[in-house]
C-alpha cells in the first residue's frame, strides 16, 4: 500500500497560474501539478485494442485500470519540481520523452484485492514515442499521436 501525504507549497506562473503541491509517497517526496499537457490527454488501451486502459483528461481527472478489475476513477497531477517545472526525461537523439504522473485512486465499486487501491496513491511513467507514433504508459497502453 502507498502512503502519501499532500502539502499545497505554492504557485508557478506559465499563461495561468497553477498550484504545486507536495507529495510524500512511500517516504519520498514529490512535487506535481494540475496543468496537464493536451499531448499526454486522452485514452490508451492495452496492446493498442483493449482493456486495461487509462484516461487522462486535461482537468487532472480519468480512469486507471489494472489487469482483471474494474477501472478505478484517479486524480492526476504531472510531476514537477518544487517550482512547477515539469521533470522531462528527453532522449538525446529524437524528440520523445518521458514524463511521470502522480495519481490518486477513487473507488471502483469493488472491495477485497479488487478495489484496494481507493485512497492510495501512485506513480506511473508516459513516454511520448514520436518516432514510433505513440503515447505509451508503462510500456504496454498505447494512444496514437496525431
Amino acid at each position: 500500500m502507498l502512503i502519501c501525504a499532500i502539502t499545497t507549497i505554492g504557485l508557478f506562473a506559465n499563461a495561468t497560474a497553477q498550484t504545486v503541491e507536495k507529495f510524500t509517497i512511500n517516504n519520498n517526496t514529490y512535487y506535481g501539478t494540475k496543468a496537464i499537457p493536451k499531448e499526454i490527454t486522452g485514452l490508451y488501451k492495452y496492446e493498442k485494442v483493449k482493456e486495461p486502459i487509462v484516461e487522462i483528461n486535461e482537468d487532472g481527472t480519468g480512469y486507471f485500470q489494472v489487469h482483471d478489475v474494474p477501472k478505478y476513477p484517479v486524480e492526476y497531477w504531472i510531476e514537477t519540481d518544487e517550482k512547477g517545472e515539469i521533470h522531462k526525461r528527453k532522449s538525446e537523439v529524437n524528440s520523445n520523452y518521458q514524463i511521470v504522473l502522480i495519481l490518486k485512486y477513487g473507488s471502483n465499486g469493488q472491495s477485497g484485492w479488487r478495489g484496494d487501491k481507493a485512497g492510495t496513491y501512485g506513480r506511473i511513467e508516459i513516454t511520448m514515442a514520436f518516432t514510433e507514433g505513440y503515447a505509451i504508459i508503462l510500456g504496454e497502453r498505447f494512444r496514437k499521436l496525431p
